[in-house]
């Protein structure tokens, strides 16, 4: 059994004390969430024969069509692609993005910089004549300026670069101004870690499409791989297109014996990822009371499932990192070490003790090499994995006098 120390054990009781005060909001939208999805079960009329799935070309899969039908509901869309076949949220916004632009479009990043996984798509879409606008203040100047279609990108989190997350409700008012401003603009939402975090979808006021990784929110902890796009049909369609090939669309796809997985993780999602925001917000509350700085604050309104916290030293962030590992049900002794990766331009370091390889929505954080040496807490299946998993972090570096 994991043991503590008093002082930590103390600060951990007040932690969840404040934390338990922001619950009931959290389990209010994890029940309306969890009608909306039951709704969409029942809408697509789901039965046994749905879960078995196909093999080889996956020709008349209703499974994967019934799938397609509730992911839709939930999501709040017209349409909605789920498959296997994306092998991750980078690869399905990376495949949307290539199915909708062409040279003399214009995309526009009023957030700032992407994700830093994505970068290597901006470059190709960039050298095939597609212009590429990320500067955070000049996005209604270079939008008001393009000449044939014009795409704009936004993200529910802001992954590794170190500024403020967009406000809830923020970014909301953005895409119902936008689609105002500039009514013949298409709304791409990169919506990983942000599923379910509201009780409505950002297609739900605006956005045209969504997309996301189904290891993280919609996938409840059961999902194996995978990933999404959702929105409107005839762009839903034009994915389809580019995944696979044009004129075979979502007529294909084997979903290879997964799809009792796919649903059954979609039904538990509400419940993974309020538990998943119970324990970031203890996390918030706990490193803040140790001295640490944290995004979002303890009190703020959260637009996805991630808790940052700046460590400002990389022993601290090794320490944390491999305290999380530690905590982990998997692979609890080893030990991660920071590496170069593809789409990385620091070395990163990745902790992750999970039933599914990579999986973000089970307890796991993350971290590039470089200052604020910034760690991101992300997921726990439920609240006493997070609470142990941010125990741990901190009791190893007391033991190391790593503690501020």
């Amino acid at each position: 059994m994991l043991r503590f120390d008093p002082t930590l054990l103390d600060r951990a009781k007040e932690a969840e004390e404040h934390a338990r005060d922001f619950f009931p909001s959290l389990e209010k939208t994890r029940r309306s969430v969890f009608g909306k999805i039951l709704e969409g079960f029942h809408r697509a009329d789901i039965s046994e024969a749905h879960l078995k799935g196909s093999s080889g070309y996956g020709y008349h899969d209703f499974g994967r069509e019934g799938l397609d039908q509730v992911f839709a509901f939930a999501m709040d869309a017209l349409s909605a692609m789920v498959r296997p076949q994306f092998i991750s949220g980078t690869h399905a916004i990376a495949v949307t993005l290539m199915a909708l632009l062409k040279a003399g479009d214009t995309m526009v990043c009023p957030q700032g910089r992407p994700y830093q996984s994505l970068l290597p798509t901006l470059n190709l879409l960039s050298r095939i004549g597609v212009k590429i606008v990320t500067e955070e203040t000049e996005w209604k100047h270079a939008a008001s300026l393009a000449r044939s279609s014009l795409l704009i990108f936004l993200q529910r989190s802001p992954g590794y670069e170190n500024r403020r997350r967009t406000s809830w409700k923020i970014f909301q008012e953005l895409i119902e101004q936008m689609k105002v401003d500039f009514p013949q603009c298409l709304i791409l939402i990169d919506n990983c870690y942000g599923e379910f975090v509201h009780e409505q979808e950002p297609t739900g006021f605006g956005a045209d499409i969504l997309c996301g990784s189904l290891i993280k929110n919609p996938g409840g902890g059961l999902a194996l791989t995978g990933g999404y796009v959702a929105g409107r049909e005839d762009l839903v369609d034009a994915v389809a297109e580019r995944i696979f090939a044009p004129g075979l669309g979502r007529q294909i796809g084997a979903s290879e014996g997964q799809l009792r997985s796919l649903y059954q993780g979609l039904f538990s999602a509400p419940f993974v990822v309020c538990e998943a925001l119970k324990g970031a917000v203890f996390a918030a509350f706990f490193f803040q009371s140790l001295g640490f700085e944290v995004d979002p604050e303890p009190q703020e309104e959260r637009s996805d499932i991630i808790q940052v916290v700046r460590l400002q030293s990389k022993e601290r962030l090794l320490v944390f990192t491999q305290a999380v590992q530690e905590a982990g049900p998997i692979d609890w002794k080893a030990k991660p070490e920071p590496s170069l990766l593809p789409g990385y331009r620091d070395e990163v370091v990745m902790a992750a003790g999970t039933f599914v390889t990579g999986a973000s929505l089970e307890l796991s954080c993350d971290a590039p090499m470089s200052p604020p040496y910034s760690v991101y807490l992300q997921g726990g299946l439920n609240f006493d994995h997070s609470w142990h998993g941010s125990l741990l972090a901190a009791q190893r570096m007391m033991d190391r006098h790593l503690l501020p």
